[in-house]
């Protein structure tokens, strides 16, 4: 942990400042330690790095497995920019607003938009709920300047209100319990003015895997992977069939072997997509009524359908 992190953590259950107390130093970084909680007492451990304001995965057990067969493929994700591509229309930040302020992004995975937004010249806090999520962060991203890596339950989060200039979620909202109590919790945490973006679902991309899920999200999850590594093997020439593939994709969804989606990639993208407890969908309108409920200002429907931005007051 970065001693500048301090500052901006509080204590999730007393929203008061958080004392440090050091146990290990590398890098000049805080390995080990604890938090401590000035009002009432409560512990925060910092393992490995990270501060862990969390004891369990809780809804993301899945999503905690599926880093765990990353990590042993991780070298294709070292080399994987498409989420250059893919950040500032889904989110509609721009490329100098980020250079302002602290931006939270609620579910950093393995780091994938930390990555962008650093590279991009942005300082930004990740937060996952995941243990083995948060600890591949930290390998991948977690040793730059302007990188903040936290473990902690978004609707508990170790900060104070309106911290933020930008507060973003990628395809995580939706993995939630509920998508609508999750966008409400992290809502808060926007400065007046500043810029919340989100993206979920659509019905229209997980019609065929919802079906399929109602079998995969209670396999064993090694079974589940052996199922993706199979459906990789005998079916990946059909679906790079012109005029062919995306129909099969509707009867047997996965990842199609596309220019950058190596294989391994494309299995664990399989995994993610029928892993899930929960994978919730929403139409525009359903999303763009949490964000005028939450009282945001500007509030529109990004190009990348079902990405929704607003600003807060």
């Amino acid at each position: 942990m970065k001693h500048e992190l301090l500052q901006y953590l509080r204590c999730p259950a007393c929203v008061t400042p958080l004392t440090l107390s050091v146990a290990e130093e590398e890098h000049g970084e805080v390995k080990t330690g604890i938090l401590t909680c000035e009002k009432g007492g409560h512990l925060y451990k910092i393992s490995r790095f990270v501060p862990r304001f969390v004891d369990a995965d809780k809804y993301a057990d899945s999503f905690s497995r599926q880093r765990l067969y990353v990590r042993r493929h991780f070298e294709h994700y070292r080399v994987d920019k498409s989420g250059d591509a893919q950040f500032f229309p889904t989110t509609g930040f721009s490329p100098e607003g980020i250079k302002q302020g602290l931006l939270l992004e609620i579910g950093s995975g393995y780091g994938r938009f930390v990555d962008v937004v650093e590279r991009a010249g942005g300082r930004i806090v990740g937060v996952d709920l995941s243990t083995h999520s948060i600890d591949l962060a930290h390998d991948f991203v977690g040793l730059r300047k302007n990188v903040f890596l936290i473990q902690a339950d978004l609707f508990a989060l170790p900060f104070e209100r309106k911290t933020f200039q930008h507060v973003f979620s990628i395809g995580v909202l939706h993995h939630t319990p509920s998508t609508a109590d999750a966008f409400a919790a992290v809502v808060p945490y926007v400065r007046p003015g500043g810029q919340v973006s989100i993206w979920v679902y659509h019905p229209a991309q997980k019609r065929s895997t919802d079906v399929w899920r109602h079998l995969t999200a209670r396999m064993p999850h090694r079974v589940l992977y052996g199922f993706c590594i199979a459906n990789q093997v005998l079916f990946s020439w059909i679906r790079a069939l012109p005029g062919v593939g995306w129909r099969f994709s509707r009867i047997i969804p996965g990842g199609d072997p596309r220019p950058g989606r190596p294989f391994w990639l494309r299995v664990l993208g399989d995994f993610d997509n029928y892993s899930p407890t929960y994978a919730h969908v929403h139409k525009p309108d359903e999303v763009i009524s949490w964000f005028e409920r939450a009282g945001l200002k500007d509030v529109k429907a990004l190009s990348r359908q079902t990405a929704v931005t607003g600003r807060g007051v």
